[in-house]
């Protein structure tokens, strides 16, 4: 009976104590002091960056474990350093998958600029050593607002703690990753709040703007683009 106590004295604690939530402008880590395991949060207003690997089940098949972990390293190596390159945070990985968020004034251009230039390190570093026919695709996703940041898991444990990241720009950047065939999803919000030279190429537009159906079968307005930039740009 004593986990089934302590698992109802934790819950009727959560919901009958009183839930603070604080102002932030940074992008916090787990061990962030201001993040407990009580009843508190973090509200900011940020940008998330979902990108992964379309297809992923096809590396195992085709190039082996061992080189498929390979993959894996070197996709989420593009990703690190990139999304450190233009002052975004990594915060979650989950296999082929990889989150980046965005604080600041430029959070919505810094985020489009990296994705610019993770689709073109893909495309033109790491698919240079693999087979031409198994080249990776990968789908991104972008979407920005308000968001509530908690801490969950079990506390004074560092291997089972982790951040919720709460509101609708995770979560809808999430289902534009999931769509994205190679291409970059970014919500209007997200787009509305672009630098012009993140707009257009050479006097063309660099997006497309298509309705998105999500698992509700809602459909929702978005941009694409199947743009790259250099890391060098």
């Amino acid at each position: 009976m004593a986990l089934l106590d302590d698992l109802t004295n934790k819950i009727n604690t959560y919901f009958a104590e009183k839930y603070e939530v604080q102002e932030t402008t940074i992008v916090p880590s787990t061990d962030y002091s201001k993040l407990t395991f009580g009843n508190n949060g973090l509200t900011s207003e940020l940008t998330f960056l979902f990108v992964d690997i379309r297809k992923s089940s096809l590396l195992h098949d085709t190039y082996g474990y061992i080189v498929a972990a390979k993959i894996y390293q070197s996709f989420h190596d593009i990703n690190v350093r990139i999304i450190n390159s233009r002052d975004g945070q990594v915060r979650a990985f989950d296999g082929d998958r990889i989150m980046g968020v965005f604080a600041g004034d430029r959070k919505n251009n810094n985020a489009v600029e990296a994705a610019l230039n993770i689709r073109w390190a893909v495309s033109n570093i790491l698919n240079k050593k693999l087979k031409p026919e198994y080249a990776i695709n990968i789908g991104i996703g972008i979407d920005t607002g308000k968001t509530l940041i908690t801490k969950v898991g079990k506390g004074r444990d560092i291997s089972n703690n982790d951040l919720v990241w709460v509101g609708k720009a995770c979560n809808y950047a999430s289902h534009m990753c999931n769509e994205s065939e190679n291409k970059i999803y970014v919500s209007p919000t997200v787009y509305n709040k672009l630098d012009e030279t993140n707009k257009t190429s050479g006097g063309r537009s660099m997006w497309e703007n298509i309705n998105m159906k999500l698992k509700n079968d809602k459909l929702v307005s978005c941009y694409r683009s199947s743009y790259t930039w250099s890391v060098l740009k």
